[in-house]
């Protein structure tokens, strides 16, 4: 499967206003590495103090690193379904809770924006980057970018244990009757009512509002990012 298929949602790009500082650091992490040691028990590496500029450039990147994991997953999530209606008989268990779990999963996955988010408005916020009192409206303005997301995930999640709609009552009246060894065949026609072609139907469209979800979010993080560039710039 080429690797390009998993990047549906885009990723949210570095600023190149510290793209230069940032390549500083390799150095740094290397001289930290010949001094401690290979980081195997920390999992990290400590830099020791860095000048503003640097500084600056690792604020962004490890913000812009987790959310652009986050990204990654969702992609992953995203190809999955898109190949459950035909990868559905490889894998063991109900197909249909496959799909329930890959929806939840995504939305799990999603709302790791909104904590990430309240973690660097924390460091900006000690950093100086920000004023104290500002915290409580940049981390309002946020969720409320979440509102979209909120009422999709209602609608898709919430409906659990009964979930509404057509696509819905086919998959678990077709995956029924598949889990338990048989088949739905129209009476007048004689033809099965195939699972993959089920599943084919509710994958596509719940794929294809998660990928649109997700690009809002790629686009509004990037606004989010750029408004912080300008920020800072004037600190």
């Amino acid at each position: 499967m080429p690797h390009e298929f998993f990047k549906e949602i885009p990723e949210v790009s570095y600023p190149d206003e510290h793209l230069e500082d940032l390549k500083r650091a390799g150095p740094l992490m290397i001289a930290a590495m010949e001094r401690d040691g290979l980081p195997i028990e920390s999992g990290s590496i400590n830099l020791g103090k860095v000048d503003q500029t640097l500084d600056v450039a690792l604020f962004f990147f490890y913000w812009i690193s987790n959310v652009n994991q986050i990204i990654e997953n969702l992609n992953f999530v995203l190809a999955d379904m898109r190949m459950l209606p035909t990868n559905y008989a490889l894998l063991k268990g109900s197909p249909k809770t496959r799909y329930y779990l890959l929806v939840r999963m995504y939305f799990y996955e999603f709302y790791r924006f909104r904590e990430i988010h309240n973690q660097i408005v924390k460091v900006a916020a000690n950093r100086g980057y920000i004023e104290r009192d500002e915290v409580p409206g940049v981390r309002n303005a946020f969720h409320n970018a979440f509102e979209n997301t909120i009422e999709l995930r209602n609608n898709l999640v919430h409906g659990s244990p009964v979930w509404k709609g057509k696509r819905h009552f086919d998959l678990n009246l077709v995956a029924s009757a598949w889990e338990r060894g048989l088949a739905l065949q129209d009476r007048e026609t004689g033809e099965i009512w195939d699972i993959g072609t089920v599943l084919q139907d509710i994958c596509q469209h719940t794929g294809d509002s998660l990928r649109n979800e997700g690009i809002r979010m790629s686009k509004l993080l990037h606004d989010f990012v750029r408004i912080y560039v300008d920020i800072i710039a004037k600190v």
